[in-house]
């Protein structure tokens, strides 16, 4: 017998019930959250990526004890989509590439959320230091006093100083980020690290500086040993002498600037109006106060056990010390250790 066909039937569109014993939604009413009208899987799944997402989002200000500053104060983790074959359609690069933007959009937000939160953890610090809350200055130098009379550990120490110094760079680079939205990471490298707060930097942008900051410091070491001939003397401990008080009083602006170079405080160790009068006290005074800061850190690390330091430390703590790439020439697998190495051999040099 055949089948006779049946009468197309429209369905009406799917509606979502709420039960007559639970309260409706009222978008001004926050106990209203609390019910299960739709309580399904998903949510509950929701749910606790919620709550560790809330874990995540505040930073807490660490102990004295603590050697190490909070995470947050370095880039996070970028996500970007699988590569594509040579041979993928058009289509399919185009939706990569606006998802590979798209996910450097989402790296930079939580770059800046993680530079006020930064701040916020540190103004306990600030308050206690007599700094001001609202004026991102950086903590004081020790100016011939010991580290320890801060009354900070190296840890809390390190947060006030990196929160401060990202937040001077966090307006304009917002304001870049609002304009150019996805196309930020083309406009960035035009201006480098200068207007970039540490935690939005892109892992192409730190390799690109390390690199460059190698090549500057080989031309002014290099400057250096054509000046101090027969001075065979070990990297280390070249710049272990520029980082010396006594050292940046007596150099010649040549020896500042070479110095200078090499902590990254300048873009090369040639600078034609330190030559002119007024502008090689101000090589001076930077350096200074970059080896003064040097001091302070290197008394916290020695305080607190340089050993505890955490990988992502070392390597923060050498580039400060224009050692950043000793771990370029290390062989596979013994990088961290060399630049442990590195580093205890400089402050054993230090003290």
């Amino acid at each position: 017998m055949p089948l006779q066909p049946r009468a197309l039937s429209l369905k009406p569109p799917i509606r979502l019930n709420i039960h007559k014993k639970q309260t409706p939604f009222h978008p001004l009413n926050p106990s209203i959250t609390n019910n299960h009208t739709f309580s399904t899987s998903a949510i509950n799944h929701n749910k606790s990526n919620t709550s560790t997402a809330a874990a995540t989002n505040t930073v807490s200000t660490p102990n004295k004890s603590e050697i190490n500053a909070p995470l947050s104060t370095f880039p996070a983790e970028i996500e970007t989509p699988p590569t594509l074959p040579q041979n993928a359609p058009a289509t399919d690069k185009i939706k990569r590439l606006v998802a590979t933007g798209r996910a450097y959009v989402t790296f930079y937000k939580t770059g800046l959320k993680n530079v006020f939160r930064n701040y916020r953890a540190s103004l306990p610090l600030r308050n206690e230091l007599g700094l001001p809350s609202y004026l991102p200055v950086s903590p004081p130098r020790a100016n011939g006093a010991a580290a320890g009379e801060l009354g900070l550990g190296r840890g809390q120490y390190q947060l006030v100083r990196r929160s401060a110094r990202d937040v001077r760079r966090m307006i304009p680079f917002t304001l870049i980020l609002l304009i150019c939205g996805e196309f930020t990471p083309l406009i960035i490298p035009i201006f480098g690290s200068a207007i970039t707060p540490a935690t939005c930097r892109v892992p192409g942008q730190i390799n690109k500086e390390r690199e460059i900051a190698s090549k500057r410091k080989v031309l002014a070491l290099s400057a250096h040993s054509q000046q101090q001939q027969g001075n065979q003397n070990q990297e280390v401990e070249i710049l272990a002498q520029f980082a010396s008080k006594e050292w940046v009083e007596k150099a010649d602006m040549d020896e500042i600037l070479r110095a200078s170079a090499v902590f990254g405080l300048v873009k090369n160790h040639t600078r034609p109006l330190a030559g002119v009068p007024g502008f090689g006290g101000i090589y001076r005074r930077r350096l200074k106060r970059h080896v003064e800061y040097l001091g302070i850190d290197d008394g916290m690390m020695r305080k607190g056990d340089v050993r505890r330091l955490s990988a992502k430390e070392v390597r923060f703590a050498l580039e400060e010390r224009g050692l950043g790439d000793v771990g370029s020439f290390a062989p596979k697998g013994r990088v961290e250790g060399v630049e442990r190495e590195t580093l205890e051999k400089w402050l054993d040099l230090r003290k």
